[in-house]
């Protein structure tokens, strides 16, 4: 069974991470999760791979130690490149609850520094679903070792590179409340509507993690409006442009997924369905605009990959999930099979 290791808890006085993390916020801290998996004992060299997903520990376990089964992407992970024959080291980061999305960005490219230049380190491949797509996006443009971009690829999933009307309450829940007031008699409009704010508010962060996502226009300075309005700046594209591989997945409800996650009996997307269906005014995920998603593609030659008829929680689906894993162990397979070659060539 996997464990969850608190590692710093942003303090929002100090305006940085503390170590020394109160144990009545170890929940909310910046945490991760890790797996290894040796599928040859010969071989000291090995693949690392960075899975986020914008989860805090909170969301992931109910004994504050383990995470329960359905959330247990690193275990998932595991699995996959067992059965590909991998060395791999996996570890899941659960993001901190408070902290700019920016300033995780800076310490998750520090450790990736840090470890580029082992030797018998091959490949690192950086999986970032939603809010840690964009992160992922950003991530780049704070590498300060050639060797990070050498081996680094970029893959982000379902990601609001132009932010997300769900992250933006002001905005959507006006939505929400015009929708029920014109749907519902009085006074049920009103009941329904409060109810529906009660849980948007309750699985909201409040804080930089899902707020700096918000709609530009919309964020308030005391979150980070730079986040988003920012992703497409030169620095991020030209950084984007020096690792080894960047890939994008979009995800969008079609006119069957409803019914495919039904007979799944998977109601947290059957629940995506229904906002994008009763809530969203266009294209979505059920979480995600598909324009958002899809904003990344004017700015590289190659476009996006739609992975059809899939929600925001995709990736709770092992055969979904395998579809952006073997995306990523192909480039894997390819970047080592061209290290090759160059050392053949070179040895003549």
């Amino acid at each position: 069974m996997q464990t969850i290791i608190p590692i710093a808890k942003y303090d929002e006085t100090a305006k940085r991470f503390i170590k020394n993390i109160n144990p009545d916020e170890r929940l909310k801290a910046l945490s991760k999760i890790t797996t290894v998996v040796i599928s040859n004992e010969d071989d000291e060299h090995f693949d690392y791979i960075l899975f986020a997903n914008g989860n805090r520990a909170k969301d992931v376990t109910h004994d504050g130690t383990h995470p329960f089964e359905r959330r247990d992407y690193c275990q998932r992970i595991a699995d996959y490149f067992r059965s590909k024959g991998k060395n791999v080291l996996i570890e899941s980061v659960l993001l901190d609850n408070d902290s700019p999305l920016s300033i995780e960005t800076m310490l998750i490219a520090d450790y990736l520094d840090d470890i580029a230049s082992e030797e018998t380190l091959d490949t690192i491949n950086v999986i970032g679903h939603s809010k840690c797509g964009a992160m992922a996006f950003n991530l780049p443009k704070y590498f300060n070792n050639e060797d990070s971009f050498r081996k680094t690829s970029i893959t982000t999933t379902a990601t609001p590179y132009k932010g997300c009307l769900m992250a933006t309450p002001t905005k959507f829940l006006r939505q929400v409340e015009a929708i029920t007031d014109a749907q519902l008699p009085k006074p049920l409009n009103r009941i329904v509507f409060n109810s529906l704010k009660k849980y948007y508010n309750s699985i909201s962060s409040g804080s930089h993690m899902d707020n700096d996502i918000a709609l530009p226009g919309y964020v308030a300075e005391r979150y980070d409006p730079s986040f988003i309005s920012d992703m497409f700046d030169i620095e991020n594209i030209s950084a984007i442009n020096r690792v080894r591989k960047f890939r994008n997945f979009t995800t969008r409800v079609d006119n069957d997924t409803l019914m495919k996650y039904l007979r799944k009996g998977d109601f947290t997307s059957v629940g995506m369905c229904l906002i994008d269906k009763f809530f969203i005014d266009e294209p979505t995920d059920g979480f995600i605009e598909t324009d958002s998603q899809e904003s990344v593609n004017n700015h590289f030659d190659h476009p996006s990959t739609h992975i059809p008829s899939t929600t925001h929680y995709f990736l709770t689906h092992p055969d979904e999930m395998a579809v952006v894993l073997d995306a990523v162990n192909s480039d894997i397979d390819d970047y080592k099979d061209r290290e090759a070659f160059k050392q053949k060539i070179s040895s003549f």
